[in-house]
C-alpha cells in the first residue's frame, strides 16, 4: 500500500469514527481555517517593507502570492514593490479543516510618496537641501504605518536607510476638528514637506522648524477640512501598526555594539505617567508611543537614531526628536558597559525640537549654542571608506558544518552599505546552501523539509558544492540571519550591515 493510499484511508477511517461516536480524533471535521489577513499600510510606498499579518486560526500552512510575482509561505512575511501600482495579493491556507482563500488589490505608490490616512488618504512629498553644500534631493519613503511615515534623503546623505524626517497624521474629525498634521527631524538639512488632500487636492507646504540653529518639530492643528471623506477599500480588514511589538518598552540599537533604550514620560496637564512602548525598529533607528498616556499603542510619540561614527574617527552618537508635548527622558545604556546617558524632552518655550549628542557615548560635555542647553546640530555621517569592499565566508571548510568568514574567524561578518558578501563552497563531496532566515533548535537536526527553519526570502543559493561561489550585495543596515538548508540550526551564520 502506497503511503498516499494509507493517508486517504485514514482519513476517511478516521472521518467515520467522528460521524459515529461524535468526536473529531485528527481534527478531520475541524472549522475552515481563515485566510483573513491584514498589513501595516494600505498605500505602501515602492521599495518599503510591507508587513502581511495573517490569521493564525485554524491554519498550518500559508501561500501568498503577492501579485508581482513573489511569493512566500510564512505566516507573517515581509515583501517590498520595486514599482508604483496595483498588485492584487492573495492569500491561501490550509490546516485540518481544509483550504481557504482570499484576494485584495494593494495600492503602491511611487517610492518618494508618503500616503497616510487610507481612509481619507494624503499624499505627502519631502524635498531637501544640504545649506553646507547647495545638494538637493528628494525624501524616500522608508517606513510607514496607515497614521505616520519616515523619509530618508539618499541623494544628499548617500543612505537610504537614515531617518531623516517622520510625519504624522490624525484624524481629529471626532472631536469636531479636522486632520492634524504633525511632524519632527533627525537632521540639519533644510526641507520643505509637501501634504496634498487626494480628495480635494488641497495642498499644504510645511518647511523645516528651527530656532536659531536648533531643529524643532511643528504641530498644524488648523488641518484640512473634513468633507468629501473617501471610502476604505473594500475587504481590508484594516492596517496594523508598522513591526509592533506590544509589550516591549525596551528598544535595542546598533547590534554590532548594542544600545539598550527606554522611555518615560509624564503629562504635563495631569500629571499622568508612563513608559514607552516599542512600535517600528531597525538596527539604528526606533520609535516609541506612549499608550499608558495617550490610549494608542500605534501613536508614534518619540523618535531616536544611533549612528555609529567611528569610521570618521569618532564615536556613538544620538539624534531624537519628538511628535509629542508630553515630558519624557530617553534612557540609553551602552550595553557592554553599563554606561548610560539620559535625554530630555527638548523644548525651546512651548516649540517641541529636537536634540542631537555628537559628543560619542562618554560622560563629556556636548558643545552648545552659545546662551542654550541645546547641542549644536551635527550633519549625520556619511561613510568615508570606499563601497564595494567583497568579503569572503568560507562554507564548509576543512568538511565542517559551519560558515567561517575570513575576517573574524566565526560565523558572523560585518560589513557596511554598499559591501558585498561572497560565500566559497568549499566542500566538493557535501552540499550545503546559503538561505536568509532562522532556525530553532527543536531537535531535527537537519533543515532541509522541517520545521525548524524559516526562510525568508531575501536570498537562497541553492544547495551547491566547490567549487561554486554565491554572492550577494547589501543596500541597507540591517541584521540578516541564514542558515544552511541541508543542516538547518547545526549551520548558521549572521551578517550585519553597518552604515
Amino acid at each position: 500500500m502506497t503511503p498516499t493510499l494509507f493517508k486517504a484511508l485514514t482519513v476517511v477511517a478516521l472521518s467515520l469514527l467522528a460521524a459515529v461516536n461524535g468526536t473529531d480524533p485528527a481534527g478531520v471535521n475541524a472549522p475552515l481555517p481563515s485566510a483573513a489577513f491584514s498589513v501595516n499600510a494600505a498605500n505602501p510606498a515602492a521599495n518599503s517593507p510591507v508587513e502581511f499579518l495573517g490569521s493564525p486560526q485554524g491554519a498550518n500552512f500559508w501561500y501568498w502570492d503577492f501579485g508581482d510575482g513573489g511569493v512566500s509561505n510564512s505566516p507573517n512575511p515581509v515583501h517590498s514593490y520595486a514599482i508604483p501600482g496595483e498588485y492584487p495579493v492573495t492569500l491561501t491556507v490550509t490546516g485540518p479543516g481544509g483550504s481557504a482563500t482570499s484576494s485584495r488589490i494593494l495600492s503602491v505608490t511611487a517610492g518618494d510618496t508618503l500616503r497616510l490616512m487610507s481612509s481619507h488618504p494624503f499624499d505627502i512629498t519631502l524635498t531637501a537641501q544640504d545649506p553646507r553644500t547647495g545638494t538637493t534631493g528628494q525624501g524616500q519613503v522608508i517606513s510607514q504605518s496607515d497614521i505616520y511615515g519616515i523619509f530618508s534623503i539618499p541623494a544628499i546623505t548617500g543612505n537610504a536607510a537614515n531617518p531623516e524626517v517622520i510625519v504624522k497624521m490624525v484624524d481629529a474629525t471626532g472631536i469636531g476638528q479636522s486632520y492634524w498634521v504633525f511632524y519632527g527631524a533627525l537632521t540639519d538639512l533644510t526641507y520643505t514637506l509637501s501634504v496634498r488632500e487626494v480628495a480635494t487636492g488641497t495642498t499644504k507646504s510645511y518647511n523645516d522648524a528651527r530656532i536659531g540653529s536648533t531643529v524643532c518639530g511643528k504641530f498644524d492643528t488648523s488641518g484640512f477640512g473634513s468633507s468629501s471623506v473617501v471610502a476604505e477599500p473594500a475587504g481590508w480588514s484594516g492596517a496594523v501598526p508598522s513591526q509592533a511589538r506590544a509589550g516591549e518598552d525596551t528598544l535595542r540599537l546598533i547590534s554590532a555594539h548594542p544600545f539598550d533604550i527606554s522611555l518615560s514620560a509624564t503629562d504635563p496637564r495631569t500629571g499622568a505617567t508612563g513608559q514607552g512602548q516599542v512600535i517600528a525598529q531597525n538596527d539604528i533607528f526606533g520609535i516609541f508611543s506612549i499608550p499608558a498616556i495617550t490610549g494608542n499603542a500605534g501613536n508614534p510619540e518619540v523618535i531616536i537614531k544611533m549612528v555609529d561614527a567611528s569610521g570618521i574617527g569618532q564615536n556613538y552618537w544620538v539624534f531624537y526628536a519628538a511628535l509629542t508635548d508630553l515630558n519624557y527622558t530617553l534612557a540609553v545604556k551602552e550595553a557592554a558597559t553599563g554606561n548610560t546617558k539620559n535625554f530630555n524632552d527638548a523644548k525651546v518655550g512651548t516649540t517641541v525640537c529636537g536634540k542631537f549628542d555628537t559628543s560619542g557615548f562618554v560622560f563629556t560635555p556636548t558643545p552648545t549654542v552659545p546662551g542654550s542647553t541645546t547641542p549644536i546640530p551635527t550633519p549625520t555621517p556619511t561613510r568615508t571608506s570606499p563601497a564595494g569592499v567583497i568579503r569572503i565566508v568560507n562554507v564548509g571548510l576543512g568538511g565542517a558544518t559551519s560558515f567561517t568568514d575570513v575576517v573574524s574567524g566565526n560565523s558572523t561578518t560585518t560589513i557596511h552599505v554598499g559591501d558585498t558578501v561572497q560565500w566559497k563552497f568549499a566542500s566538493a563531496i557535501d552540499y550545503h546552501s546559503t538561505t536568509s532566515g532562522t532556525c530553532t533548535n527543536d531537535g531535527n537536526p537537519y533543515g532541509s523539509g522541517y520545521p525548524n527553519c524559516n526562510a525568508d526570502g531575501n536570498w537562497d543559493s541553492g544547495q551547491l558544492t566547490s567549487p561554486a561561489t554565491f554572492s550577494k550585495t547589501f543596500s541597507t543596515p540591517g541584521t540578516h540571519r541564514y542558515y544552511c538548508s541541508v543542516h538547518g540550526y547545526m549551520m548558521t551564520g549572521t551578517v550585519q550591515i553597518n552604515p
